[in-house]
Order: structure tokens, then C-alpha cells, then sequence
């Protein structure tokens, strides 16, 4: 087990005793606040786009029946999605979607609900969103010791390149819906698309624009090729700072519609391969906050108090400046990095210890 080192104190501001008195309850006032919205249900247990298509003897029981289907084909994307194959398959018990499908919370029409008369009785036809009951999902996954990962990745802005043979315009609409970007807020990887259609690799500088619009925290490079008559897409994160940017190839594909799905799969997969914990046990650490104002403070006990990993979650003091933080976390140091990192909040190394930081803070 990793361990982070103890963070060096420094003195924090002080204020005389009212003041600091008053600061405080503010700052426990909108603390209390962000932890609400931490507990508020997780995107990540909607699963949308499910198809309705049953025939029944009425059009309500086809509506009925359709919707049960949408919502078993539901569950087993849900599994798909916080879960990785190795770790399904070394389950202590069977992983089976029937189970998962019982684990529902509500459904949502996306759109009218259709109904016409053909041959053997009434036709429902539609598309649901059904909303699955996380406390519950994760119980049955802890029962059965799979590891999973239902934490977001910092929301991306998606940039179609197309390169070898594919058509700039033909991918890009892949990624548009109507006039504006699509996106997809109940991914693992959440992200919006860019509007552009690009012939060649762009620079983070020629995208900013279109990151700063969309609060993006990083660029990703969905490039689109051909071999023979199949489709590829390179993926590639545009931040400077990673050590490795390459997030994956995925292919073949015979239509650029199945390259889109598959290159929005990969991101999750690559988000799990990097997120998910099979270790048991948890390591403690010490260390200083720091922030210029109760904005930045708040999205930093948001981001750690929304965090799976992070648990105990402690504050020794706090003061106009920052704050000495004590938790525990389950995972590496560099897992918890990027957790927080996606949170919006950075993990730094600091004059032999430890700060954390608002993303963008000075």
C-alpha cells in the first residue's frame, strides 16, 4: 500500500475570534451545501436510448412489456459500464442482468410513445431512459467481490479528426446532434463534441475557445482512418502534461456510426483500467488545502467529499488561506491524483508534503 507522506505544516492565517468564528459557519454553510449535491443521484446509473418495440394484445401491455425489455437490456449496459470483463469474470458469483434489472429506480419517456395495430395486436414502439438504484447496484457488485467504477472522468471535449480516406464532414456529424456538439453526461467518461469538422490534428490553443464554452477540463483526439474498407479511431488526450497521452485504438469497424460508439467505449474502458481498486484496506494522510476564496474551498470539499476513494474526511482547521485536511483513501496516490483531478481539484508535492489545490487556482 502507497503512502503519501506528511504534509509540512505552515502557519494558516489567523483571525480574531469572531471573525474567524463567523468565516467558519459560512464556510459550514456552503460545505453542507456541496455535500447535498455529492449525495444527489449519479448520472452514471441512468442508462438512456433504450428501445421500445413490443406487440401485445393492448397498447398498454405492449408499453409494459417493451419497457421491462428496454430496462434488462438496460441493466446489462449498466454492468458493461462499471465494470470490466476480467473482473466479471472472476466473480464470486454470476453477474446476471435479470438480477440488476430489479434494481430500478424510475423510468423516463425520451419522447411520444407510439402505438399502431398490426398483425397479433397493438405495436408500442419509443425510446426509455431508465434510472437504476446505485446504493443497490453496488451492494450486489460488493457481494459478489467485482471490483467496478462508477466515479466520472473530467468531462472532455471530443475533436473528430479525420485522417487516411474519411471524410472530415462524415465524422464530425457522427459527433453532432442538430446544430451543436453532442454529448453525453451519463458516461464514465463524460464528454461534449466538438461542432468543427478537422482535416488535421488541431493544438489545444486552436480549441480552447470551444474547451472554455463547454467547461471542459482536457481535449481528447477521436482521429478516424481507413485500412481497406474498415474504419479505426486513434484516441488521444491533448494535455501536455501526461506522461503517456495515447488512450487507445479501436477497430475495425465497417460504418463510422459503430467507430463513434466504440471510440466513446474506449474512453470508459480506459477511465476503468485506470480508476478501478481490487486492493483492500485504505491509507491515511495529512495534508494542507490551500484557496483564495470560499469558491475555490467549496469546489475542493466538494471534489473529496464526492470522491469514492477518499473516506474519513476530516478538517483539523481552517482559516481565510486554507485548511489542514486529514482521510483516508483506498488505491495508489496516483489513482487518487486522478480522481481528484477530475473532481477539479490537484494533488500536488509541495516542499516535501502534499497541497491540494482548485483546478486553474493560483
Amino acid at each position: 500500500m502507497h503512502n503519501l507522506p506528511l504534509s509540512c505544516r505552515k502557519a494558516l492565517i489567523r483571525l480574531p475570534a469572531m471573525r474567524k468564528i463567523a468565516r467558519f459557519v459560512a464556510v459550514l454553510a456552503v460545505s453542507a451545501a456541496a455535500a447535498g449535491a455529492a449525495f444527489a443521484q449519479n448520472s452514471v446509473y441512468r442508462v438512456k436510448d433504450l428501445v421500445v418495440d413490443r406487440v401485445a394484445p393492448s397498447a398498454a401491455d405492449a408499453s409494459l412489456q417493451g419497457r421491462n425489455e428496454a430496462r434488462l437490456t438496460g441493466a446489462q449496459r449498466l454492468i458493461n459500464r462499471l465494470t470490466l470483463p476480467e473482473d466479471r469474470a472472476r466473480a464470486a458469483q454470476p453477474i446476471e442482468a435479470s438480477a440488476v434489472a430489479q434494481l430500478y429506480r424510475s423510468y423516463q419517456n425520451q419522447g411520444e410513445m407510439k402505438s399502431s395495430s398490426v398483425s397479433g395486436g397493438i405495436r408500442a414502439t419509443g425510446v426509455v431512459t431508465w434510472t437504476f438504484d446505485e446504493e443497490r447496484v453496488r451492494a450486489y457488485l460488493d457481494q459478489r467481490g467485482v471490483p467496478y467504477v462508477d466515479n466520472q472522468a473530467a468531462l472532455a471535449l471530443v475533436v473528430p479528426v479525420a485522417a487516411a480516406n474519411v471524410n472530415p464532414n462524415d465524422w464530425a456529424a457522427q459527433w453532432v446532434s442538430g446544430s451543436s456538439g453532442k454529448a453525453d453526461e451519463t458516461s464514465l467518461a463524460p464528454y461534449i463534441a466538438s461542432t468543427r469538422a478537422w482535416s488535421q490534428r488541431p493544438t489545444t490553443a486552436d480549441v480552447q475557445s470551444e474547451l472554455t464554452a463547454a467547461g471542459a477540463a482536457r481535449g481528447v483526439i477521436a482521429e478516424a482512418y481507413m485500412q481497406g474498407p474498415q474504419y479505426y479511431v486513434r484516441l488521444t488526450d491533448m494535455r501536455a502534461t501526461l506522461p503517456n497521452p495515447t488512450i487507445g485504438v479501436v477497430g475495425p469497424f465497417v460504418s463510422l456510426s459503430s467507430a463513434q460508439s466504440a471510440a466513446v467505449g474506449e474512453m470508459e474502458r480506459a477511465w476503468k483500467a485506470s480508476s478501478v481498486i481490487r486492493s483492500t484496506g485504505s491509507t491515511g494522510v495529512s495534508l494542507v488545502a490551500n484557496f483564495a476564496d470560499l469558491q475555490q474551498w467549496t469546489r475542493i470539499r466538494k471534489g473529496l467529499e464526492s470522491s469514492r476513494l477518499v473516506r474519513d474526511l476530516n478538517v483539523e482547521s481552517i482559516s481565510v488561506a486554507g485548511a489542514d485536511i486529514t482521510f483516508n483513501y483506498a488505491g495508489s496516490p496516483e489513482q487518487l491524483q486522478s480522481d481528484l483531478r477530475s473532481r477539479g481539484v490537484e494533488l500536488t508535492s509541495a516542499n516535501g508534503g502534499w497541497v491540494l489545490q482548485a483546478t486553474g487556482a493560483p
